[in-house]
């Protein structure tokens, strides 16, 4: 008995863990889907989380500007509660903001798979 009670636990935690990464690979897109998805969705709110150096070298047009720091938190306080469209440089900031947002309630929050980086090397458009 215990040794099916064992299997079904431990069957059960990996049908959750395996769900929720699954989920949150549906909103980590890469830059064509990202594209697409940011295009159709109503009320979309585009975030940029580098820094002011970084903005320099181009934005994707819409976006909104919220350093990514130790007070990302506190400084999300008036972004509306719509659809989040979030993106750093490379990934790995607005995987944490992302994170920070959806703790916050925000949702659904969309990550840039690969950062602005991945965006230029798909070749898609920024503004100066």
């Amino acid at each position: 008995m215990k040794k099916i009670l064992r299997f079904l636990f431990i069957a059960l935690i990996t049908s959750v863990v395996s769900c929720s990464t699954k989920e949150n690979e549906n909103f980590v897109l890469a830059p064509p889907d990202f594209q697409t998805k940011l295009s159709q969705a109503q009320d979309a709110y585009l975030l940029d989380v580098r820094t002011s150096e970084e903005i320099t070298t181009g934005i994707i047009a819409g976006a909104v500007n919220i350093i990514y720091d130790e007070n990302f938190a506190q400084k999300i306080s008036e972004v509306p509660l719509q659809p989040i469209f979030v993106y750093c440089a490379s990934g790995k900031r607005s995987a944490k903001a992302a994170k920070i947002l959806r703790e916050k309630g925000y949702a659904p929050v969309y990550e840039l798979a690969g950062g602005l980086n991945a965006w230029k090397e798909k070749g898609l458009k920024l503004n100066q």
